[in-house]
């Protein structure tokens, strides 16, 4: 860092420009900017990262990078020896094999301007723009860690040729090459809504002819990742200590100074969009007085790079793509795969009908009642079932009501039975409340109907859920009913499942806001419902992972809505937690929508007021 001496001094004599010599000598001059940005496509906008993913993938950006008073002096009379400086940088990379990186970047003067020392006897040489910069080459190596994981380690380097203009602070006499090693990583999916990424960097550039001091060269960078790679923020600091050595700054008169430690701060931000399409902004201060050291320094690019892709941790299985016989079963597990059948915990019958389970002689495969005994039938709708008396759809073997037309129902002793849904003697066909029970009326609008007994407001047969205090809506079907929440003898069931926070803070903090509106009907369920003691809030999971993490993780999103609703004014001593795991599962777990079923919250009512609840 530069002394307040030599600070002063340098405001009567500096820059590699101020002064004009003759033909041949040195004169002063080297490349100001002391901002190397990363490869395009890299993370951060200054610290280069060890990646390298894809192959044949290219990446572009456009970067303007604008320094403000990179070389100024303090003292009575301050001079901005160059004010600012504004660079526009096209980069471009290409990824080799997911290991090596090719990068290229083109650097053009914009913009540039300084104050005029006013040094008598000394030319001072006006700063003029477009000015081309120094072209950079670059090669690196990811060496060790997988692409997108937690720990990479890279190496790189970089060849710049000699192709600005020292005198115009754009370039140095000689080329140069720098070289560093790299490590960082990606904490996160490509999926997860929330990631961190982080990168550091060290090594050294040499060359550049006698204007230029060797250095060492250093940076490290985090940002978090939100939505996924949507949108990046992020903080990198980088910089540069010379070994030894001074900045030749005018050779008429001449004018050297001690090389400084160069060190900056950005902070920044990039959306990415559309697949790849890369916007970036950053902004930071110098954090030390040294020459190229601005004091503000402000970046902004666009560009493309392809999105990074699910590792193989974060893939599925791979299937055959298909469900020929439309079994449910995938192909690739389905032991019959052109013949519909049924799940089997024995790999060789996975999919595959039975014989004839039945015994009535019709193959399983053509039995349109494979379970219950029956007659073949030229009606494949009816081969294998028995008869229908009373024609109703539902035949003799399972038709509840054998001499009565019906309905279907989900509790067999009322399959194939007129429909009352209440058990209040009143069939649905005639009973304005098919789910309460009621009493006969004259008046077909109160028939089956009691008064108001939740005390919603929804009277009478307009009430569709009489017994559950609900809101008045629009939809005769829901007019009265709680929106998600449905109260049964043994169990307060909810029409969507309670949705987590995958990375929140605490117990408490993982469910997810979406769930508040359910879970406040849970909790109104509950204080409605004085007669309701205890209830059970259980936590069930497919069977991905091991069954100790399932234990672990049904329990604590159990407890996480207990807490929830404590919170939200249930009784502590009315509820309690307890994680299943994988052990009580609703649907098969070898599909899709087996395993969405199986990952659930349940609230089970396991005793009221006088009794435990008969399961």
């Amino acid at each position: 860092m530069r002394s307040p001496s030599i600070a002063a001094a340098a405001s009567t004599a500096v820059l590699m420009t101020l002064a004009s010599a003759s033909r041949g000598q040195t004169t002063g001059g080297f490349s100001l900017d002391r901002f190397e940005p990363a490869p395009a496509g890299d993370a951060f906008f200054g610290v280069p990262s060890p990646a390298a993913p894809g192959h044949l993938a290219p990446r572009v950006h456009a970067m303007l990078d604008y320094a403000h008073r990179p070389i100024h002096s303090s003292g009575d009379s301050p001079i901005d020896l160059v004010s600012s400086q504004a660079l526009l940088r096209l980069g471009a990379s290409l990824a080799l094999w997911d290991r090596l990186l090719l990068s290229l970047d083109a650097p053009l003067a914009v913009a540039q301007g300084g104050d005029d020392p006013g040094i008598p006897g000394v030319a001072f040489t006006e700063l003029t723009a477009p000015e081309l910069g120094d072209l950079r080459f670059g090669a690196r190596l990811r060496v060790l860690g997988r692409d997108a994981g937690p720990l990479q380690l890279g190496i790189g380097g970089y060849l710049f040729a000699p192709t600005g203009t020292p005198a115009q602070y754009t370039g140095d006499e000689e080329p140069r090459g720098a070289f560093h090693a790299s490590l960082g990583g990606r904490l996160g999916t490509a999926r997860s809504s929330l990631g961190f990424l982080w990168s550091a960097s060290g090594g050294v550039e040499l060359g550049g002819g006698p204007n230029r001091p060797q250095q060492l060269t250093f940076g490290a960078a985090a940002g978090a990742l939100l939505g996924g790679d949507l949108l990046q923020l992020g903080a990198e600091a980088y910089g540069a200590a010379p070994l030894g050595g001074d900045l030749l700054l005018s050779s008429t008169p001449v004018q050297r100074e001690e090389a400084g430690l160069n060190a900056e701060l950005l902070l920044g931000a990039k959306l990415r969009v559309l697949g790849g399409l890369t916007f970036g902004a950053a902004v930071g201060p110098g954090l030390t007085n040294a020459i190229g050291t601005p004091s503000v320094r402000a970046v902004g690019m666009i560009g493309w790079a392809p999105l990074p892709q699910p590792d193989s941790a974060e893939r599925a299985p791979a299937v055959a793509a298909g469900d020929k016989d439309d079994d449910g079963i995938d192909d690739a597990l389905d032991a019959c795969p052109d013949v519909k059948g049924d799940p089997s915990p024995d790999p060789a019958m996975d999919g595959c009908p039975p014989a004839d389970r039945d015994g009535d002689t019709v193959r399983d495969i053509d039995d349109a009642c494979p379970t219950t005994p029956g007659a073949r039938s030229a009606d494949v709708t009816r081969s294998g079932c028995p008869d229908d008396r009373d024609g109703d759809g539902f035949h003799d073997g399972i038709d509840a009501c054998l001499d009565v037309p019906g309905s279907s129902s989900d509790d067999p002793r009322k399959v194939g039975c007129p429909a009352d849904a209440d058990d209040d003697g009143i069939v649905d066909a005639s009973d304005a409340c098919p789910k309460v029970k009621g009493t006969a009326s004259r008046d077909p609008k109160q028939n089956g109907c009691p008064d108001d007994p939740d005390g919603d407001g929804v009277r009478g047969a307009a009430d569709a859920c009489p017994n559950e205090r609900g809101r008045p809506d629009p939809d005769p079907a829901q007019n009265g009913c709680p929106r998600f929440v449905r109260v049964h003898a043994d169990e307060i069931t909810t029409s969507k499942p309670v949705q987590f926070i995958v990375y929140g803070k605490t117990r408490a903090q993982t469910v997810a806001p979406i769930s508040d509106d359910l879970l406040r009907e849970v909790r109104d369920a509950i204080q409605q419902n004085p007669d309701i003691e205890l209830v059970e809030v259980q936590g069930h999971t497919d069977d991905s992972g091991s069954e100790e993490y399932n234990l672990r993780l049904s329990q604590e999103r159990a407890e996480a809505v207990l807490s929830w609703l404590v919170a939200a004014g249930v009784p502590r001593e009315k509820l309690v937690a307890r994680g299943y795991g994988f052990e009580r599962p609703l649907g098969d777990n070898r599909v899709k929508t087996g395993r969405q079923k199986n990952r659930r919250v349940q609230f089970m009512i396991i005793k009221r007021k006088g009794a435990a609840v008969q399961r």
